[in-house]
């Protein structure tokens, strides 16, 4: 898990926490060759199970750095299952999707 630096984890877990029991979701931008994260809104319909980027978070990342990773919270997932939707959403884009449970106090990775 290359983009999960110590100060990337740390963002990733607050932000999961100040969303919680809601999914949080955001992207791990590269910015003068340094790695941050950008919190984006969950416009998804079910926020507690489900997560959506919304278009104008992408081009709002895409002006700030290269988009390197998405990441996303699982608050009720004990043992880091990535569903059908994350899968798709990681292969269409090209990109590693990260997962943080909650419950487990684990990152996961799924890379297309």
């Amino acid at each position: 898990m290359k983009y999960l630096l110590d100060h990337i984890k740390k963002e990733i877990k607050l932000h999961s926490l100040e969303e919680d029991p809601n999914e949080c979701c955001g992207l791990i931008l590269e910015i003068d060759k340094d790695l941050r994260i950008m919190k984006c809104k969950n416009i998804s319909k079910d926020k507690l199970n489900n997560f959506e980027i919304g278009p104008h978070d992408y081009l709002r990342g895409e002006k700030r750095g290269k988009i390197k990773a998405y990441y996303h919270s699982h608050p009720n997932d004990e043992i880091g299952t990535f569903s059908d939707i994350d899968k798709k959403v990681s292969l269409g884009h090209g990109i590693p999707l990260i997962m943080y449970s909650i419950k487990n106090n684990k990152f996961f990775e799924y890379i297309s």
